[in-house]
């Protein structure tokens, strides 16, 4: 299951100790920390699926499907992104302290738990678009992708020859594949992948991006 999170407009609706919650769950158009974009109408046929069947993503707390919170009520896609209105079930000990925590200012993102469908690869920059993505949960978060900008970049930690090892052991790629994806790699890292060279780069997002342009480029 993918999972997509952004700090996100999360605020009480009314009196905050009606724990009614709304928020957006995806903004489109978006870069996050794992490569992606999702594209407007990604959720539109599964939002229809879901009020088909007269249900909703479940609401869990941090993405843990034991630990549920409360109830999504309502969902629809805006020029924005995935909106969503819930309600919080304060009997329940850990809604009532997530109730706390978002009134705090202390819980501001929420993320989406999903099943990726249909894509297309910048073969280029490494970059995913969703086009079309099935909805399994909607969750509060503390850490939010869109905002942990800062975090050091890949380029002092890239080992090369620990890459074309994992390359060959886990995708089972030939010698010579494995080192055409590390020259590739290198090269996008070296021309600044998604970002200028004096901005902050995440590693995570700059690795995964890379190693999705090199996974095109060999297929070309």
């Amino acid at each position: 299951m993918d999972r997509q999170a952004f700090d996100l407009e999360l605020k009480f609706s009314g009196d905050a100790a009606s724990g009614t919650v709304e928020g957006y769950g995806s903004v489109y158009n978006v870069l996050d920390r794992g490569g992606d974009i999702v594209m407007p109408g990604a959720f539109k046929a599964s939002i229809a699926d879901w009020k088909r069947r007269k249900a909703m993503p479940p609401m869990l707390w941090q993405h843990y499907s034991s630990e549920p919170i409360g109830v999504w009520t309502d969902m629809a896609e805006d020029e924005k992104g995935l909106k969503v209105v819930g309600q919080l079930v304060l009997e329940v000990p850990l809604a009532a302290a997530a109730r706390a925590l978002m009134a705090a200012g202390a819980i501001k993102g929420l993320s989406i738990g999903y099943e990726t469908v249909d894509y297309e690869i910048d073969r280029k920059t490494g970059i995913r678009r969703i086009k079309k993505a099935d909805l399994w949960e909607i969750s509060p978060v503390t850490f939010p992708m869109n905002s942990d900008a800062q975090i050091t970049g890949v380029k002092g930690g890239f080992d090369p020859r620990e890459l074309e090892r994992s390359l060959r052991s886990d995708l089972n790629l030939s010698g010579a594949q494995a080192v055409k994806a590390v020259a590739i790699v290198k090269q996008h890292l070296r021309d600044g992948g998604d970002k200028p060279e004096h901005e902050p780069r995440d590693g995570e997002k700059a690795m995964l991006m890379s190693l999705r342009a090199a996974a095109e480029k060999l297929r070309a």
